[in-house]
C-alpha cells in the first residue's frame, strides 16, 4: 500500500481517538453545569459531549476503516482482537448516535399517541 496514505490515515485516526477519549471522559465525569443558561435549550457539559460524540460517528468509522484497510489488519496474527481495538472508538460514537436516534423516534411515537 501507499505509505503516505497509511501515514495520513494513522494520523487522522489518532486525532479521532484522542477526541473520542476526551469527549467520553467529559460525558462520563464532566460537570453538570449549564454552559449557556440563556440558550433556548440549555445543555450541560455532559450532554454536549454526548451530542458531539454522536456527530463524530461517520468520520470516526471512516477513519477506523481506513486504518483497517491501509495497515492490512486482515493479514495479522490476532485479527479479531485488532479489529475490536481499532473499531472501538467508532462503536462508542455509533452507540451515542443510536441512542439519540432512539430518543427522537420514541418522542415521535409518543407525540402520536
Amino acid at each position: 500500500m501507499n505509505k503516505s496514505a497509511r501515514l495520513i490515515s494513522n494520523i487522522v485516526y489518532g486525532i479521532g481517538v484522542a477526541i473520542v477519549l476526551l469527549l467520553s471522559c467529559i460525558a462520563l465525569f464532566g460537570p453538570n453545569r449549564i454552559t449557556n443558561p440563556d440558550a433556548m435549550i440549555p445543555l450541560s457539559w455532559k450532554e454536549q459531549a454526548f451530542i458531539w460524540l454522536s456527530f463524530g460517528t461517520i468520520p470516526m468509522l471512516l477513519a477506523c476503516l481506513a486504518v483497517y484497510r491501509f495497515n492490512e489488519i486482515k493479514n495479522s496474527r490476532h485479527k479479531k482482537r485488532n479489529i475490536v481495538i481499532i473499531f472501538l472508538p467508532g462503536f462508542i460514537c455509533g452507540a451515542c448516535a443510536l441512542f439519540i436516534i432512539g430518543l427522537i423516534i420514541t418522542g415521535m411515537i409518543n407525540s402520536f399517541f
